[in-house]
């Protein structure tokens, strides 16, 4: 059985080095939304723009880079859920194979990738999102700059995906703790033009990020290709095309990608609904879900460390050990998730402080903030259930769920209460409860079954 020394031992590094990444973004943000008027008035003469603006438009920014690392995890789950399997039967030649075919089929991607972001942004945030004049054209600045550095971000985001999911999760922290600070460091020059750097604004935050995230895809490649990780790969591997195994990569990832698109999807709808409900409302929004996305990451590492390990138990045939080893991080979830959603629910509007100091925007933020503090439970053990699920070989399940949760409850029940009844944010919120509730009930009477049929030889 794991003990919590394990799960700990998984874990920690997963949340230093996803938080930092979300902890980066949040920062950013926080940034830009103290840009000064006349600054903004500089950069986008004739659009009346605010720090507010930009706070939103960055915002909407991390969103859709989300949305499009969504995509991406065809290649990151599917890769990691059979070389976890092989790493359990001690087939190391194998899963470096995996690797290499996993990367190399994601280059392709990587370009793609880029040009969208480059054209596609005015239609994203002009109709998709419904954002405003001022929101669309900061949005669009931001875009068209880190577009050029999106294959090497790409790339570096498969490739430490797939590290940190077969366990070197101290390679991918390492990595993380880089990138991030180096984007901090610069973001702090360049969007206020300190010390010898000039003042770019949200250009600024952009290129920074881009810089920080090249730096970061060339350490990854150097520790990888001199086998100083976990997993490596040969060129050949790379290089060469093989139907077979890139084939049995998108079939496995396949369901988690369009489990996780379908939340992403709904997420980015929500978002719209937000933008549609006026500039507070959209400002306030975009505070929250930044934080959301921040426990998240957390919630993230819970599950990637129970799939590591569920996954290793199960290809090793140990599935009653698998069983409590996701029971261990259900236990250990739910304590630590207590102690956030506390600090939630009572210091509201201090959190909400940390990005704005616009009163009506504060005050929607402690209103909704409580409600937020209430979904903190049933999600991260949604995430603690779905990855279990995955770790036994179920991945169309969570699909499903996701599914059903997105659109009956995110989206049907969010835009009712929202609109209909008038419960602006505070609807989208109870509709959010709604689907992790489900969620989470529904997964954990589907691994518990799953783990009996298999320890009856079914």
């Amino acid at each position: 059985m794991t003990n919590l020394k394990s799960v700990l031992k998984t874990s920690v590094p997963i949340v230093v080095d996803l938080g930092a990444q979300i902890v980066m973004w949040t920062i950013e943000t926080t940034l830009v939304g103290h840009i000064a008027v006349d600054s903004m008035k500089r950069f986008y003469p004739g659009l009346n723009a605010s720090g507010v603006d930009a706070l939103t438009a960055v915002g909407n920014v991390v969103q859709i880079i989300l949305y499009t690392c969504t995509i991406l995890l065809i290649f990151v789950f599917g890769a990691t859920i059979i070389v976890n399997k092989l790493l359990g039967e001690k087939k190391i030649k194998e899963a470096n194979h995996f690797l290499g075919q996993a990367l190399s089929t994601a280059l392709i991607p990587s370009f793609l990738i880029a040009i969208i972001w480059y054209f596609g942004t005015p239609f994203i945030f002009s109709t998709v999102l419904g954002a405003t004049e001022a929101v669309t054209a900061i949005g669009i600045d931001y875009f068209r700059l880190i577009s050029f550095f999106a294959p090497l971000i790409v790339m570096n985001f498969v490739a430490i995906g797939i590290v940190r999911g077969a366990g070197d999760t101290h390679l991918s922290m390492i990595t993380g703790l880089l990138v991030n600070g180096i984007h901090l460091a610069l973001a702090i020059v360049l969007i206020f033009g300190h010390y010898f750097f000039p003042e770019l604004g949200v250009r600024g935050a952009a290129l920074a990020a881009g810089i920080g995230h090249t730096v970061g895809c060339i350490l990854t490649f150097s520790v990888i290709l001199r086998g100083q990780s976990v997993l490596t790969f040969k060129w050949s591997d790379f290089t060469s095309f093989n139907g077979k195994s890139i084939s049995a990569i998108i079939k496995t990832g396949i369901p988690i990608t369009l489990e996780q698109l379908a939340w992403m999807t709904g997420m980015t709808i929500v978002i719209g609904f937000s933008n549609r409900l006026g500039t507070v409302a959209a400002a306030a929004q975009i505070v929250i879900i930044t934080y959301q996305r921040l426990f998240s990451i957390l919630y993230q590492a819970f599950g990637i460390g129970t799939l590591t390990l569920v996954g290793q138990l199960y290809g090793a045939d140990k599935h009653k050990s698998a069983r409590d080893t996701s029971r261990t991080f259900f236990w250990f979830a739910a304590v630590v998730v207590l102690i956030i959603s506390t600090i939630i629910f009572f210091r509201s509007r201090h959190l909400a402080m940390i990005f704005t100091r616009n009163e009506k925007v504060l005050d929607l933020c402690s209103k909704v903030f409580k409600i937020v503090a209430v979904v903190q439970l049933p999600k991260v053990l949604s995430f603690v259930y779905s990855f279990s699920l995955r770790g036994v070989g179920e991945n169309k399940y969570p699909m499903y769920l996701a599914f059903i949760g997105v659109l009956f409850f995110e989206v049907i029940l969010g835009y009712t209460l929202a609109f209909v009844f008038s419960m602006s944010l505070v609807g989208l919120w109870i509709a959010a409860f709604g689907d992790e509730t489900f969620k989470v009930f529904m997964a954990k009477r589907r691994f518990h079954k799953r783990i009996a049929d298999l320890q009856n030889g079914k």
